[in-house]
């Protein structure tokens, strides 16, 4: 059963979405989801037959949040090997409609919410002009959106179904057209993410005033040959270790940013290079890069610190295997200057 919704209910949603946009997306883990692996695999799943084990493995690591990380529960390993081993049999099945793609997976798999979200995401990556990326939580914002602005269409809760799908799909597609970014790539995005939070928020909302506010990375890529900076120069930059990415990434947010002063502080350069910054999102690799990006180990000098014996500190971290993950964190007041060797005159 398609979902009929009223102009006026449309333009509730969507005004109830951008007044507490920032709300919901506060804690939001951008890190764990970027786009651009995603944009790939909606291409490589296409054909089947091209998908190998470690595309699999990868894709199913993004959706379940544990996108460069190897500490997924058991449970979703355990189903990573499943699809895996089941892959060929899908293949010979040629399930080239939504509808026999889900229920290969949803059959195969089991009828646990785990389960139907990695069979719904599949679905998606191989239809996704047929159906939007869903899950259970994406379910779940829809029914209440729904209900907060009093919609009685006479559908049934979206279940986890193909119809929850496909009802979830004309919710999307109806209010896609009425969010603000008038790019349509971003507007697709922003509510994509939103109902993920909103569908989630009891879990996010408990980590509100225990963590800082997470923040969305300004350079999401990076790409060596073809960087475009005005007023620095990070084709100065010899390494390529993931300090080296953080530090172009760094580069090119400021020359965004040409109202920045010259002088900035650790605690600033964190948040214009926050986790997730030049694909480097994994924690802990994000963690020893940004000490290893204000130290001086392997010949980076990339700073100035107006405190000239913190360098000396920072490069002490970076080269003990017991460091503290969070140094920089600690001297997040620290003032320093970009060496002038990376501007260009």
């Amino acid at each position: 059963m398609t979902l009929t919704i009223s102009e006026n209910k449309k333009k509730s949603i969507v005004t109830y979405i951008n007044d507490h946009f920032d709300e919901h997306m506060s804690h939001f883990p951008f890190a764990k989801y970027p786009t651009e692996p995603l944009n790939q695999w909606r291409k490589q799943f296409a054909d089947p037959k091209a998908v190998d084990p470690k595309m699999i493995r990868a894709a199913l690591s993004w959706r379940g949040g544990f996108w460069q990380r190897k500490d997924a529960p058991n449970a979703q390993r355990q189903t990573t090997l499943s699809v895996i081993k089941l892959w060929p049999e899908f293949v010979r099945e040629e399930a080239a409609e939504p509808a026999r793609a889900l229920d290969f997976w949803t059959s195969r798999l089991g009828g646990e919410s785990l389960a139907f979200d990695i069979a719904a995401f599949l679905a998606h990556l191989a239809h996704p002009d047929a159906l939007e990326l869903a899950d259970t939580q994406r379910l779940e914002a829809m029914r209440d959106l729904l209900k907060e602005v009093g919609h009685e269409g006479g559908e049934p809760d979206a279940d986890c179904s193909l119809g929850g799908l496909l009802r979830y799909t004309d919710f999307f597609r109806a209010l896609l057209p009425k969010m603000q970014p008038k790019d349509a790539n971003r507007a697709r995005v922003q509510l994509d993410r939103f109902l993920k939070a909103y569908g989630n928020r009891h879990a996010l909302t408990k980590l509100a005033g225990k963590t800082p506010p997470t923040i969305e990375p300004a350079i999401w890529s990076l790409n060596w040959e073809a960087i475009d900076c005005k007023k620095y120069a990070p084709e100065g930059i010899e390494g390529r270790a993931n300090a080296d990415v953080l530090f172009a990434c760094l580069l090119l947010a400021l020359d965004r940013q040409p109202e920045r002063k010259e002088k900035l502080t650790v605690g600033e350069i964190a948040e214009l290079v926050p986790l997730g910054s030049g694909g480097v999102c994994n924690p802990g690799s994000y963690h020893y890069a940004m000490i290893a990006l204000f130290g001086g180990q392997k010949g980076r000098d990339f700073f100035t610190f107006e405190d000239e014996t913190l360098q000396a500190e920072f490069t002490a971290q970076a080269n003990q295997s017991s460091r503290d993950m969070r140094f920089y964190r600690k001297h997040s007041d620290a003032s320093i200057t970009i060496n002038p060797k990376y501007a260009r005159s």
